[in-house]
């Protein structure tokens, strides 16, 4: 156990208010650590957050708008807010990282049917997003700047805002959970969308990303006209930073994933867009 898991079990002890134990560590994130504790009878998930980040303390405050979708969620137990220590420990939600066999496909259904989930709950309150187009000084950044006008903004819902398969939880091909939601705003649907189809073409599947939209629209009985524009801003935000984007690949056993594969598939992608 590293002197940062160790500190983040002390301080989920004294939250919960019993002695819980490192069972395992969870690895398809960099912003927080999230490991898997127990206390000999309940497992919990303990994640902590750089100092002086507010990630925990969001995340306490959504979890309790998301009950609707019952043990598809985290549910919260404690969390500290003293941002010098931000530690938030909560339910652990039935399911592990996709397998590496799984169909993108499958993916791209099964998350589309969670989106639609998701989309229909209320995020009235929470922080708007997004509230400008991406910053840069890429061919990219510059057209989603153009076309920053043209995104519909109305209708705003309960967005996760990082929709993407590492943030789902899955027994075989169903999906089961969705987790990490510190990032959970109010904003349009094409926010999840673009994110989540941006993930299918990282995973080798374009004509995932066309299914997920598909059935997104089919379930949500509505069509989402402007998701080219999305994509753009997506696209945009992914561009000078892809391959750092490598060890939460690797973390969920993506362990055909380079650098190399992520910056060639998107820059593919965005060819198109």
């Amino acid at each position: 156990m590293t002197d940062a898991q160790g500190r983040a079990i002390r301080i989920a002890s004294d939250l919960v208010g019993r002695e819980l134990g490192l069972v395992d560590v969870f690895t398809g994130g960099q912003h927080a650590t999230t490991l898997l504790a127990t206390d000999g009878e309940s497992e919990f998930v303990v994640r902590a957050f750089p100092a002086h980040h507010d990630a925990a303390v969001r995340e306490a405050e959504v979890l309790g708008r998301l009950s609707a979708l019952g043990a598809w969620v985290p549910h919260l137990v404690a969390a500290n807010d003293d941002l010098a220590v931000p530690v938030i420990v909560t339910s652990r939600v039935s399911g592990t990282a996709p397998d590496a066999d799984l169909s993108p496909l499958v993916i791209a259904a099964e998350m589309a049917a969670a989106l639609v989930r998701i989309h229909e709950l209320d995020g009235d309150g929470l922080r708007p997003t997004p509230g400008e187009p991406p910053r840069g000084e890429s061919a990219l950044a510059a057209r989603a700047q153009r076309e920053w006008a043209s995104l519909d903004m109305r209708d705003p819902v309960l967005i996760h805002s990082d929709f993407w398969c590492g943030n789902a939880l899955w027994e075989a091909d169903r999906l089961t959970g969705v987790v990490d939601w510190s990032g959970a705003r109010s904003g349009p649907r094409g926010v999840d969308l673009a994110w989540c189809r941006q993930d299918l073409v990282l995973l080798g599947s374009p004509s995932a990303a066309g299914l997920f939209l598909e059935e997104y629209e089919r379930l949500s009985g509505a069509a989402v006209d402007d998701i080219g524009a999305w994509d753009v801003q997506a696209a945009a935000s992914a561009h000078d930073r892809v391959e750092t984007w490598l060890p939460n690949y690797l973390g969920i056993g993506r362990g055909e994933m380079t650098a190399e594969l992520l910056r060639e598939r998107l820059d593919a992608w965005n060819a198109k867009l």
